[in-house]
């Protein structure tokens, strides 16, 4: 946890100082090392309240040692926990697990994203170690683990996970996102990712898709990850990331009505073409991931007046059964106060010359299609507040 801690405050651009306190011997109070004076030694300090001398390094046998703390030390042990918990749970899932070559168009959607995201995270990892920023190339790595592998890729294969012929595909993969996670990670969290290494080599010594990775029998003897070009799937990504805010949206309809989560919804949602198609093909995934019962698609969906609506981007999501007329209405109305602020920022911004001459023309791109989404979305807002008119 230490050495984790220590690698997400150096960027590589400042020295860093770790801001501990120490706990009284004497008192049990907290001490600001920073404003406490020394005793004898530069090793030790003065309590305050007692004017006894402690020592923080436990060197001096003669003098009371101080226990240090400090709130990054829990920001370091919190996610350790995570990664053991975590990879302790995925294990469970890997019994007899056995490498078959697999052809990339053979997988599930959710296996193809986490291995263009692995693709990614990979890249991200060795871009902050080459530019000597620890910090960065931590948080790529722990972004990955947590927020991708955990919070979503293990939570959409759970139903694979329980019908027999879909489980060893599923499990496949994971094992591999798995071996990436621990590689990445074990230059800054050693010993846990050593642990958890070995664990994994006894449930699943062979890993791979199309072809084995190369495999120790320790963590610090295995090679380093490489970027596979042929995972990386930006439209895949972007497929996941469309669905991935729909069931944000759901789930906030879910929170905003107090819904139980062992409740299944239905959710109606307007569309067609290109948008519909994507949409039936991410149909089993919107139904596990939202706790949706039935999810109807199509063109002439329309919102019943008990429907509460979810905007997302130029598309809206009809959730029937669940509104108080009044409460959307002002919903809705505070919506709309904060998309126009919003709209509002980006057209003073597009309308500053200074801005389209000076900044990068992706920047500048960026905020035009972020003007244009939230237009959009003013425009389902707009037809939401006058359907309950």
């Amino acid at each position: 946890a230490m050495r984790y801690v220590l690698c997400d405050m150096q960027t590589g651009m400042q020295d860093i100082r770790l801001p501990v306190q120490a706990v009284s011997p004497f008192t049990g109070n907290l001490i600001d090392l920073a404003t406490a004076s020394h005793g004898n030694s530069i090793f030790t300090y003065l309590c305050p309240e007692s004017g006894q001398e402690f020592d923080v390094l436990g060197t001096m046998p003669d003098i009371p040692s101080a226990k240090l703390v400090s709130d990054r030390f829990e920001v370091g042990r919190n996610f350790c926990n995570k990664l053991l918990n975590a990879v302790r749970f995925a294990m469970l899932n890997l019994q007899d697990v056995a490498f078959e070559p697999r052809q990339l168009q053979d997988l599930a959607d959710e296996d193809r994203w986490i291995l263009s995201r692995t693709t990614h995270a990979i890249m991200s990892v060795q871009t902050g170690l080459a530019d000597y920023n620890p910090a960065a190339a931590l948080g790529a790595a722990r972004d990955f683990f947590w927020s991708e592998l955990c919070d979503w890729y293990l939570e959409f294969i759970k139903p694979r996970m329980r019908d027999p012929e879909q489980a060893p595909l599923a499990q496949q993969v994971l094992a591999v996102s798995i071996d990436r996670v621990l590689r990445l990670l074990h230059p800054f969290v050693p010993f846990l990712t050593e642990r958890l290494w070995q664990a994994l080599v006894e449930q699943a010594p062979a890993r791979g898709i199309d072809t084995a990775l190369p495999v120790s029998e320790r963590l610090i003897h295995a090679v380093w990850p490489q970027a596979n070009p042929a995972w990386r799937d930006e439209g895949m990504e972007q497929h996941i990331a469309f669905l991935q805010d729909i069931i944000r949206a759901i789930r906030d309809v879910r929170s905003r009505y107090t819904i139980p989560p062992q409740a299944r919804l239905t959710a109606r949602i307007p569309a067609e073409g290109e948008t519909a198609t994507a949409l039936r093909a991410g149909t089993e995934l919107l139904k596990t991931m939202a706790g949706l019962e039935s999810l109807e698609i199509g063109a002439g969906v329309q919102r019943s007046p008990d429907a509460a609506t979810a905007v997302v981007g130029a598309l809206e999501v009809y959730i029937p059964g669940v509104i108080d007329p009044e409460k959307e209405r002002a919903r809705l109305a505070k919506q709309q106060q904060d998309l126009q602020k919003r709209i509002d920022g980006s057209r003073r911004k597009l309308g500053n010359d200074k801005f389209l001459s000076n900044a990068n023309p992706d920047v500048v791109q960026k905020e035009r299609d972020r003007l244009a989404e939230s237009e959009a979305e003013m425009e389902n807002v707009e037809a939401a507040l006058a359907a309950l008119s």
